[in-house]
């Protein structure tokens, strides 16, 4: 009996030591993962904290009216700036007279937003003659600009056409 007592120990320990290697190396690759994301959340913490800036020098520079604009700032482009100043709008395609002029009953959905770009909203239609509609339009909340264009859609066809009053526009300048 004695015999088999250590037999059963010895076999039990032999068990326990021959599975310590392997979580040994399951810890190492562990830590190994551990500093990957350390390192990555490093970077994504670094990143935010230039993007946090840039929109503190866009707002400081919106609300003080424009100035100058440095160089090396997220404003350096024009681009930002017309953002700003809610008229990044008036670079879209579709804001352009001549290309509604392509857009016409029957044609796909995917001609369109080739002619027009990608609209702004869409909405799928609880209408059961409409399955869809594109919104040109600067923004929801901008009541004051008329330059707004719908397209109804059914079956992935124009079926009606709402286009901007680029008259307005060609008055307010």
């Amino acid at each position: 009996m004695r015999i088999n007592l250590i037999n059963a120990t010895l076999a039990v320990l032999l068990a326990a030591f021959s599975a310590m290697p392997s979580v040994v190396v399951a810890d190492a690759a562990s830590a190994e993962q551990m500093a990957r994301l350390e390192a990555r959340l490093a970077q994504l913490e670094a990143r935010l904290a230039t993007a946090e800036q840039e929109t503190k020098e866009a707002k400081v520079l919106a609300a003080t009216g424009g100035g100058q604009v440095a160089s090396g700032s997220i404003l350096g482009n024009g681009a930002a700036f017309d953002i700003l100043a809610n008229s990044a709008w008036r670079n879209l395609r579709w804001t352009q007279e001549e290309q509604w002029a392509g857009i016409r009953k029957g044609i796909s959905e995917e001609k369109v937003v080739e002619l027009l770009g990608p609209a702004p909203r869409s909405v799928k239609s609880l209408k059961p003659r409409v399955d869809k509609v594109l919104y040109y339009e600067t923004s929801l909340r901008d009541r004051s600009n008329t330059l707004r264009g719908k397209i109804s859609f059914k079956d992935g066809k124009v079926i009606a056409i709402s286009k901007p009053n680029f008259q307005v526009l060609k008055h307010a300048k």
